[in-house]
């Protein structure tokens, strides 16, 4: 029995090394959104909870099929299925992109968006891919639980059992966040945990030693002795699981909306740490449940309502949190948060952990409960992860969808009703049809309660939003977009609390120049890729060229393109122009699915250490660039000095310069700084030769202040020689090891760009 302790804890350990390489793996197939984080946890957790329910019903069909008599044998084969299965993700990465044509996207109001057909099929491989090893996962707790049940007195093995597989699981997401996935890459990572998985099921399979069948004897309901009568038939335990299941999947999902709404440039590892913080809530609420006898449901309903009160205090004093954990807002009132991993991870504990280890009590208890009344644990287990599921869907695509202020208030409400509802069941008593109804109706009549309408209390009084009334508020689940009409005409468009875009004269004056620069330099440029799309400023500057035939515009974010005609006096109602394609899509999946080439790609992403955007700074996505550029076809690509440290600034510049043949720096507008890159030399003589012969053009150029051809050749910074000289060899950024997760800017380091 001792050796199947830290066994099932390298379960554990591979297990959550599995979900971490897996968001990182679906970041690639599906850009860094919620809906990323949703497909991931549910199927993880529903994999599980399936897995659970037919725990019973998959052991004796194996069994049957297999004749391996010794359960422990039968444990290990299910943990080679496991890692077996889980090679269908590396094997999904082998598909052609353009399995479903190179343009499977249809016209819905203006928008190209991805075809159902399409989107079905990728959803459904991405779910078989998870869901299959999740789903014999599942059937591990449930089996083992059945195999030990008389061996630990007092009914405890169930919360033992989870304590030791939940601490593997910590630190499977430490090993994988800070060691492994920095040194060796996401996918190494995956197979490393496959490999691993088949080793321990093969040792299980091969060595077996389960105690018989005849050893294992109920355990009576007398090791309770302060229980009074047991409970008729468990289904109030039964509720309570599938209960624990709900608001814990509402919570994890809040608090990844939440924190990504609070820390602004939000890196990757957020949702590692939400992860490695909830399963040590998990592990503590085991242990406590497992060593303090007396603990009894009461005890839980009261920790219930203190996490409820708990979460509601740290969510009040968020932002305050936010300066004690890390540095005060500077002089302009700027709030520079986090300034290290470190950092993110000690707050990211502070916001999930008190919460979620009182939440987590109720399972491991209501498991050593029917355990003890010798019961098989897979109906608990596998409501408690469906309960998940639902409660994680909840709160990361349905309330999202209306708004962030509208989930982030309705949520605090469910727990408080959860709380409410806990407080209300004995676990003598079996839970009525009545019950479930008064629940229902208190939770739609929240969900109808709640107000929707933007509020301006989510701010600070020192953020524009809390001053300026919100337009155009939209939500797509993923993000919550609205702009501000500021002074001096300038209109700012919002992804909840970050700033993404706007008509400022110096946001106009770099975004562009990142058009018009390599335009003129090209000497007959027809069509152009412009991902993202932000307000319109690059998309105007394109259109003011009359050679280009067509502008393919990406955009992750729907809302932005329906946002476009409240910028149409700004951008020169580009959005109307027949030449511009809108279209809905990640960037870097639009370009393995596309076979167009392009004469100009220009690049304007979020802030390059946001989550997720690391990969469209890569290796991988500058060659994939390069693929679809013409003979004489150029990038350009924002590089935001002033929000990057000088380290991030040497490993974004050195990829690009390592990817292009040729390739130059030139200045946008102060720290906003633009690379070009090309297969062929950047003649910038061009620029002159072009520069007078369109008078949309020259005009366009009059209002960001360059006037000659001579003020656009002033900008180079470094032409090629002198950016190869500077760089030298060196790291390059890649998918598979996102370095700027581990940079951070700091306001006191001054950034160096010597020229």
């Amino acid at each position: 029995m001792r050796r199947v302790f830290p066994l099932y804890a390298l379960s554990g350990f591979i297990s959550l090394g599995y979900q971490v390489a897996w968001f990182r793996i679906f970041i690639d197939w599906f850009g860094s959104t919620n809906l990323t984080f949703a497909l991931v946890v549910c199927n993880f957790i529903g994999g599980l909870g399936c897995g659970a329910l037919l725990s019973q019903r998959i052991t004796r069909l194996l069994a049957g099929r297999t004749g391996i008599g010794d359960k422990l044998r039968l444990y290990g084969l299910i943990e080679l299925l496991v890692g077996v299965s889980a090679l269908v993700t590396v094997a999904v990465e082998y598909l052609p992109a353009d399995l479903w044509g190179s343009f499977p996207y249809h016209l819905d109001d203006g928008i190209r968006v991805q075809t159902i057909r399409y989107q079905i099929a990728q959803g459904a491989i991405a779910a078989i891919s998870l869901f299959l090893p999740c789903l014999f996962m599942g059937v591990t707790f449930p089996l083992l639980c059945d195999i030990f049940r008389s061996i630990l007195r007092n009914g405890q093995l169930p919360s033992t059992l989870y304590a030791w597989n939940t601490i593997g699981a910590c630190a499977g997401v430490l090993a994988c966040q800070f060691i492994l996935i920095p040194e060796i890459g996401h996918q190494p990572t995956f197979w490393l945990m496959a490999g691993l998985n088949i080793l321990l099921g093969l040792y299980f399979l091969a060595s077996g030693g389960a105690p018989a069948s005849d050893e294992v004897a109920d355990t009576a309901w007398a090791t309770f002795p302060s229980a009074g009568v047991p409970p008729r038939s468990g289904s109030a335990l039964i509720a309570c699981a599938a209960l624990s299941g709900l608001l814990a999947g509402a919570l994890e999902g809040d608090m990844f909306k939440r924190i990504d709404f609070i820390v602004v440039l939000s890196p990757g590892a957020i949702m590692s740490f939400i992860s490695f913080w909830a399963v040590l809530g998990i592990f503590l609420a085991s242990i406590i449940v497992r060593h303090v006898e007396r603990i009894r449901l009461v005890h839980i309903k009261v920790a219930y309502g203190l996490a409820a009160l708990c979460y509601f205090a740290i969510w009040r004093f968020s932002d305050e949190l936010t300066y004690l954990v890390g540095n005060p807002p500077d002089v302009r009132g700027v709030h520079h948060f986090p300034v290290s991993l470190s950092q993110l991870f000690v707050y990211t504990g502070i916001y999930v952990l008190p919460s979620y280890l009182l939440v987590s009590l109720l399972l491991p208890y209501v498991c050593n409960r029917l355990q003890g009344m010798g019961k098989h644990l897979g109906l608990a287990y596998g409501l408690n992860t469906v309960g998940f599921c639902l409660g994680l869907i909840a709160f990361t695509l349905v309330a999202p969808r209306l708004n962030i202020f509208y989930s982030l208030k309705l949520f605090l409400a469910f727990m408080v009703l959860a709380a409410l509802a806990l407080a209300c069941i004995s676990e003598f008593r079996p839970i009525k049809a009545w019950q479930i109804a008064v629940l229902v109706v208190l939770v739609a009549s929240a969900c109808i309660a709640t107000p929707r309408r933007f509020d301006r209390d989510f701010f600070t009084p020192l953020m524009w939003p809390n001053a300026v009334a919100a337009q155009g508020l939209r939500s797509n689940a993923a993000h919550t977009t609205y702009f501000l009409e500021l002074p001096n005409n300038n209109m700012k468009l919002f992804f909840g609390r970050l700033s993404m875009s706007g008509t400022s004269p110096r946001s106009q004056q770099y975004m562009r120049l990142m058009a018009h620069f390599p335009l003129l330099a090209h000497p007959h440029p027809e069509k152009v890729l412009l991902i993202c799309f932000g307000v319109g400023n690059t998309a105007s500057a394109i259109a003011a060229h009359e050679s280009i035939t067509r502008i393919d515009a990406v955009d992750l974010n729907e809302n932005v393109f329906k946002t476009a005609p409240a910028f149409a006096e700004h951008h020169g109602f580009v959005h109307l122009d027949p030449r511009l394609r809108m279209i809905n899509d990640d960037g870097r999946n639009f370009l393995a699915l596309s076979d167009e080439t392009y004469d100009l790609i220009t690049s304007e992403p979020p802030p390059p250490m946001a989550g997720g955007v690391y990969r469209l700074y890569s290796r991988e996505y500058y060659e994939q660039v390069l693929a679809h550029l013409s003979s004489d076809g150029l990038m350009s690509q924002w590089l935001p000095i002033g929000q990057l440290p000088n380290d991030a600034i040497e490993l974004v510049t050195r990829t690009f310069v390592a990817v292009f043949p040729y390739s130059l720096l030139f200045e946008g507008a102060g720290q906003h700084l633009i690379l070009l890159g090309s297969r062929s030399p950047i003649r910038l003589e061009q620029l002159s030769e072009h520069f007078y012969k369109s008078d949309r053009v020259r005009t366009d150029l009059l209002r960001i202040g360059v006037s000659t051809p001579s003020a656009l050749v002033a900008r180079v910074i470094r032409n090629d020689a002198e950016l190869r000289r500077r760089l030298g060899p060196g790291r390059v950024l890649s998918d598979q090891h996102n370095d700027l997760e581990h940079l951070f800017y700091d306001p006191e380091e001054v950034q160096r760009i010597p020229y």
